[in-house]
């Protein structure tokens, strides 16, 4: 993965737990189901989700569409 994508740990975990909750890459969760499915696992707070969601999306992991945030296919 170039240096450009490279993602924050913490943040790759929040990835992985979205891409689950959403059923896997290409699919959709609205955002307030998202932040609460990251809040959910104990190891984050709100702050923490947001911030998260923030750095997936500025790196092309994660797009919105409206209030939905999809998570890019992978091929």
């Amino acid at each position: 993965m170039d240096e450009e994508r490279r993602i924050p740990p913490f943040a790759e975990d929040i990835l992985t737990v979205l891409t689950d909750a959403a059923g896997g890459t290409g699919e959709e969760l609205p955002r307030d189901e998202a932040i609460e499915v990251i809040t959910d696992n104990e190891r984050f707070d709100k702050a923490d989700a947001e911030a998260a969601v923030e750095s997936l999306q500025s790196r092309g992991y994660v797009y919105y569409v409206g209030e939905y945030i999809r998570i890019t296919p992978t091929d």
